[in-house]
């Protein structure tokens, strides 16, 4: 059910400032709205603006529960296409009065048919929902029109110049493209992260199973508090326990993996269907995104214990490889890809390494494995936009397993085949 809000004329027309009507779609609440309130409103409708949660909407967007959907007449931030402060504008459909503010903010300087006067504001009813709609007070906070105008004709600020290139800002590059920023230590948690991980391999298989599990249920926390801050609703609880599953799993095998991941599946979908939503196939499928990747890249290490000490360590070795020229070349870089490439060319040390020095891999074993961590290392910071829906929102222990997600279950099943 959304939270339909009137502002100005359009509450003058329905005779009410709030209601709450069902609807999937804003197009729904409205129609619904016009046959609760006749024609009138209907005019007034006609010259308005729609806003929900207090972003200006199509009338195909979808809604959730709690959304509120608010009408905006052109005394209230609304358009209806003409120029404001024109002599049409004040006689139009849905416009009640010409207004500017005054020097006391409680009030406006109202005109009317050629009669000024001052018209207090009313103050909106309380809402509970959405809670990034409300003000401190707990009340209602109406859209930021004054903020958005000042936003749009803020004139671009000039792009920095790097090694003589502009810079690409964020708005140029490619939408899945993660650009590494120094706002961390990432070379010192970069190293402590491998100490660590190669401390577990040495330990055996259950020990690496721990540290895997632990990193991937940290990740799915991430994850989804990232999804539930954009209103989306992942079954939050299984989307944590079956990432942290899937790597205790890979301790008993490959088998168990394969049973725990159609057990994730049944969960899933029992877990949503005893609290439906308006989108449960939906929810269900966020919460598989965030599952499997995460807990499948956190497995295939474990798995490849099972055959040896030397197939994971060499799997953190093509992933640190890839991180470590990333980092340190595209940093600062003025491409987006400089980074990358550095990437695959440290790659290519290590293939080198692990065919002269590890005589696990037979034959040419290692320039197969090599090249296929040089095509899927680049791949994985891409994949992890994709679980997060934006390359930009914070989830640093995604981002540490970034390179893993679609390279280790690929490399562990590829070197399981080839292993002596």
């Amino acid at each position: 059910m959304a939270v339909l809000r009137l502002f100005a004329s359009a509450r003058e027309a329905a005779g009410l400032s709030v209601d709450r009507i069902d609807g999937v779609t804003v197009a729904e609440v409205l129609e619904e709205a016009r046959s609760r309130y006749g024609e009138r409103f209907a005019e007034v409708l006609a010259h308005s603006r729609i806003w929900v949660n207090g972003e200006p909407a199509d009338v195909r967007a979808s809604l959730r529960e709690g959304d509120v959907v608010a009408v905006l007449p052109p005394v209230s931030g609304g358009s209806d296409g003409g120029t404001a402060g024109s002599a049409d504008r004040s006689s139009a459909p849905g416009s009640a009065f010409l207004a500017q503010k005054c020097a006391d903010p409680a009030h406006f300087c109202a005109k009317n048919g050629g009669e000024e006067g001052r018209k207090p504001l009313e103050e909106p009813l309380p809402l509970t929902k959405p809670e990034s709609d409300q003000s401190g007070s707990g009340w209602f906070r109406p859209p930021d029109i004054e903020g958005s105008l000042a936003r749009l004709t803020t004139p671009p600020v000039a792009t920095p110049q790097l090694n003589g290139k502009r810079a690409a800002s964020a708005a140029e590059r490619e939408p899945l493209t993660v650009v590494p920023d120094t706002d961390k230590p990432h070379v010192r948690l970069g190293i402590a992260w491998l100490v660590v991980t190669i401390a577990a391999v040495a330990g055996g298989r259950a020990t690496l199973g721990l540290w895997m599990a632990a990193l991937g249920a940290v990740a799915a926390v991430q994850v989804t508090r990232v999804w539930l801050q954009r209103r989306e609703r992942p079954v939050s609880y299984v989307a944590v326990a079956g990432a942290a599953a899937l790597p205790l799993a890979a301790i008993s095998g490959l088998q168990t993996v394969t049973l725990v991941v159609l057990l994730i599946l049944v969960a899933t979908m029992l877990a949503r269907a005893s609290n439906v939503t308006k989108a449960p196939s939906r929810d269900v499928a966020l919460t598989l995104m965030i599952i499997l990747p995460i807990g499948l890249a956190a497995a295939s290490p474990v798995l490849l214990r099972g055959i040896g000490v030397a197939a994971p360590l060499a799997l953190f070795a093509f992933a640190a490889a890839f991180d470590m020229g990333n980092y340190l070349v595209g940093t600062g870089a003025a491409s987006e890809w400089d980074g990358p490439i550095a990437g695959v060319a440290s790659i290519v040390c290590v293939t080198l390494f692990v065919a002269v020095l590890v005589p696990s891999f037979p034959g040419g074993a290692p320039f197969l494995l090599g090249f296929v961590a040089a095509v899927l290392a680049p791949l994985g910071p891409m994949a992890a936009s994709v679980v997060l829906g934006d390359r930009q929102a914070n989830a640093p222990a995604l981002r540490r397993l970034d390179s893993l997600l679609l390279l280790a279950p690929v490399w562990a099943w590829l070197a399981a085949a080839l292993v002596k």
